[in-house]
């Protein structure tokens, strides 16, 4: 009948019991918080509030913190198991342990960076799950995935997932809605023929969630001289689609304009909440300005 089992053969089973409910934990941490975000998505389902929608972004960062941290810290500890039970083993044993330590000491300075600059990124709220951003200086966009201390998760419009360190993110550029605000401007010699140019464009091009996000829409009509009228429309497009509000309506409106376009269309980005900042400060510029004059 075979013995007892020896003294290495109990190390090397609590190592690998520690390693598989580190897996189970890990696992277990990643169904919960899929779990717990899908059941507040079919709550709040039809309801597009922004401040439904800015909560359930901070309960999905919130939730992938966790469950990232909950992985680290479970393999972490099997990990830490591991050591020990090789620690108390022969001479041969604990020079493996040795080298065992160094390798995770070089691998660990990379990990700390990641860990510490996702926590300054947290602490200062640089994005999170759901919003729309663009990564520097990889020029990266699209939706945050998944956001730990370590790394973060986009999904771009192409559907291609890219994992970025978080120590590798230099900057953030956050798209406040989710998508880009552009001005169109036309100049046509006629009023009339322009608007019913432009609407006609309106209904050419594509509408959705990748393209434009609502159909374009004319926001001013003026009329500057005889013979030139310049018509100002808006729109919103995805980061990455700007060619939709440029090539693609540029392309549209010369072939189909003929003869009735005088110049454009030129396409500017705005947004409302940068207009009025660059409003105040040019305000205040003036003012001090006349002050000192």
């Amino acid at each position: 009948m075979p013995g007892p089992p020896t003294g290495d053969a109990r190390r090397i089973a609590g190592a690998v019991l520690a390693f598989v409910l580190a897996w189970i934990v890990a696992r277990s941490s990643a169904r919960i918080g899929a779990w717990i975000v899908n059941r507040q998505e079919r709550r709040l389902q039809g309801d597009d509030s922004t401040s439904v929608i800015a909560g359930l972004k901070r309960r999905e960062t919130a939730l992938s913190l966790a469950q990232t941290t909950i992985r680290y810290l479970a393999f972490l500890a099997a990990t830490l198991v591991l050591l020990s039970q090789l620690s108390g083993g022969t001479f041969t044993t604990v020079a493996g342990a040795s080298v065992l330590v160094l390798l995770v000491g070089f691998a660990g300075q990379r990990f700390l960076t990641d860990i510490l600059t996702g926590i300054f990124m947290v602490f200062e709220g640089w994005y999170a799950v759901g919003d729309t951003v663009v990564i520097e200086p990889w020029g990266v966009s699209g939706v945050v995935e998944e956001f730990s201390l370590r790394s973060t998760r986009l999904r771009a419009l192409s559907g291609d997932v890219v994992n970025i360190h978080n120590s590798q993110v230099l900057s953030a550029r956050r798209i406040p809605r989710g998508s880009r605000e552009v001005q169109i401007e036309v100049y046509v010699n006629d009023e009339t023929a322009g608007r019913a140019l432009f609407e006609d464009i309106v209904r050419l091009v594509p509408v959705g969630p990748t393209n434009f996000v609502q159909p374009p829409w004319i926001r001013s009509v003026d009329v500057i001289d005889t013979g030139l009228v310049r018509i100002s429309a808006g729109g919103f497009v995805p980061p990455g689609r700007e060619w939709l509000a440029g090539d693609l309506i540029h392309s549209l409106l010369h072939e189909r304009g003929d003869g009735l376009l005088v110049h454009g269309p030129v396409v500017t980005e705005v947004d409302a909440a940068a207009t009025a900042r660059f409003q105040r400060a040019t305000s205040l510029s003036r003012a001090t300005g006349s002050r000192a004059g």
